[in-house]
């Protein structure tokens, strides 16, 4: 069953997304769990249904969409930002309380399974819904025992939550937070100001910095690009604690988070900045250019 829309209007970018899925539907891994979507997100061969709603959602380019690479960080993301519920909606992401992996390599500690809904005609009555999964086995004959992208109908009872994507425009967020700190920060030191000086401070907050990428940040590392890193980090994680300027335990933290946010998973996730980390966070903010001259 393909989902179909109904009399109620579906928004532009839900109806994209739900295409998106769908055109991917009776693809199949290859051997050893190999598959495009880990590829692309940079683990294959690893559990793949968050990777699967991850190449989906970047495709459509969703705002404030946190990465289901890793279904745990995708969960814990879903559950801080509020943007959840226990009756779902077309678009919204399935996660499930049984494990992503499948066949012989599956265990208890593996991490959650999620799928993209796509019909829930049947969930007032009987609890049931439809999504697409990857890395799940099919239902048919010819499909019941391929690992890859298929439709399924679920029940209520295995579901954690239903993360809800904001198919809103709301890309222009982190700018308008960094002018309101900016303004705040100067207003708690001094309330009045003249025209010159807050035409100034406007000013300031338009033009992104530029952060020189030199000598490798570590743990306890004190200086002007922290402070920079700490800023832009504060709008997407809602970074707080720090000491301004230092790379503590509470940055640390924070940059961990947001590299979960984008994908990266284990070690990779290491709450230090390499280069790639900085571009991300660059483009997701807008308040600084990474110059690697």
């Amino acid at each position: 069953m393909i989902f179909k829309k109904t009399a109620a209007a579906r928004s532009a970018a839900q109806a994209h997304f739900l295409t998106t899925a769908q055109s991917h539907l009776g693809y199949q891994a290859e051997l050893l769990g190999r598959n495009k979507f880990g590829q692309k997100v940079g683990y294959d061969s690893q559990p793949w249904s968050g990777a699967f709603v991850d190449v989906c959602a970047r495709a459509c380019e969703i705002p404030n969409f946190p990465s289901f690479v890793n279904t745990a960080a995708g969960l814990a993301e879903a559950i801080r930002s509020g943007q959840y519920s226990r009756t779902p909606e077309p678009g919204d992401i399935a996660i499930y309380n049984f494990s992503s992996m499948i066949g012989p390599a599956a265990g208890a500690f593996n991490m959650p399974h999620c799928g993209i809904v796509t019909d829930v005609r049947e969930f007032k009555d009987q609890g049931k819904f439809i999504s697409i999964e990857g890395n799940t086995y099919g239902i048919t004959a010819a499909t019941k025992d391929k690992d890859g992208v298929h439709q399924r109908m679920r029940h209520a009872t295995d579901v954690i939550l239903f993360y809800r994507p904001d198919f809103g425009e709301r890309r222009l967020k982190a700018r308008r937070s960094f002018n309101r700190l900016l303004m705040e920060i100067f207003d708690g030191a001094r309330t009045r100001f003249t025209k010159d000086e807050t035409d100034e401070i406007q000013e300031i907050a338009k033009q992104p910095l530029t952060l020189k990428v030199g000598k490798e940040i570590k743990h306890g590392t004190r200086n002007r690009r922290v402070e920079i890193i700490q800023l832009a980090l504060a709008t997407v994680t809602d970074l707080r604690g720090c000491e301004p300027g230092l790379w503590d335990a509470a940055t640390a933290a924070a940059c961990a988070r947001f590299q979960r946010n984008i994908g990266r998973s284990g070690s990779d996730a290491s709450g230090l900045p390499d280069v790639n980390t900085l571009k991300r966070l660059a483009a997701v903010t807008n308040l600084f250019v990474v110059d690697i001259t």
